[in-house]
């Protein structure tokens, strides 16, 4: 049962092949466009400043003109290819680009991910873990930081991080974090809109330090986010393409 269920999800997920992007290479001249169409939404300018950061750095010093991925086409091809909830995601240290596609969920919680199996796990829309990255996040307890974050509150709360040590044993990074409103934020992306509040929580533990960043609605979906994977990789900027 355990093989069939396997060789189904591959079969669900193998569409989004065509416009995943890899280390900032994309898959389908479809997804190439430039990103200075002045008429773009907030969330499609937030989506295209994601993909102009991996874009320098990729290509540290060149000058030429590189053709910046549009997220708006991006988005749209995922959604033809593939049935499900997507989301488009950057991993900022290691140039990860890309869309995945959810294929399990148990409750609050949510497993996205790409054509070759390599995950992230949303709880209430926090990051809780993830796979297939190298030096993964393994857990995260989140229920304290989620149940502030979706109902946009302030507060103090505290977290715990999982990782693999150079021994293959799973350490505790415990951290004290502090929740705190921002500005309000209309946006638009991949025909959607939200009204949303920015929510930023501030951790800290010892000479470690990482904000993360919650774009969320009156009703606790976080449409848009920017949230810490761990010292090694650094953040991941999440963008809801379908719920």
């Amino acid at each position: 049962m355990g093989e069939i269920l396997a060789v189904m999800v591959r079969q669900r997920l193998a569409g989004l092949g065509r416009v995943a992007l890899l280390s900032g290479i994309v898959l389908g001249t479809a997804l190439a466009g430039c990103g200075s169409d002045t008429s773009k939404t907030e969330g499609t300018s937030i989506a295209i400043g994601v993909v102009k950061g991996l874009k320098q750095k990729l290509l540290p010093g060149k000058t030429a003109p590189v053709a910046t991925p549009d997220p708006e086409k991006l988005a749209a091809a995922a959604k033809s290819s593939f049935s499900g909830p997507i989301i488009l995601a950057q991993i900022e240290k290691s140039g990860l680009l890309t869309v995945l596609g959810e294929y399990g969920r148990n409750g609050a919680t949510r497993t996205y991910s790409t054509p070759n199996q390599q995950t992230l796990v949303l709880r209430d829309g926090l990051l809780i873990a993830t796979r297939g990255l190298g030096d993964d996040l393994m857990s995260s307890e989140s229920a304290a930081a989620a149940a502030l974050v979706t109902r946009r509150q302030s507060g103090n709360v505290a977290r715990v991080y999982r990782y693999l040590d150079g021994e293959g044993i799973e350490r505790p990074l415990p951290m004290k974090c502090a929740i705190t409103l921002g500005p309000s934020k209309s946006l638009d992306f991949s025909g959607s809109h939200y009204d949303t509040v920015q929510v930023d929580e501030t951790c800290k533990s010892g000479g470690v330090s990482m904000t993360n960043t919650y774009w969320v609605t009156a009703g606790g979906t976080v449409a848009l986010s920017r949230q810490w994977i761990g010292p090694a990789l650094g953040h991941v900027t999440i963008q809801l393409v379908r719920p």
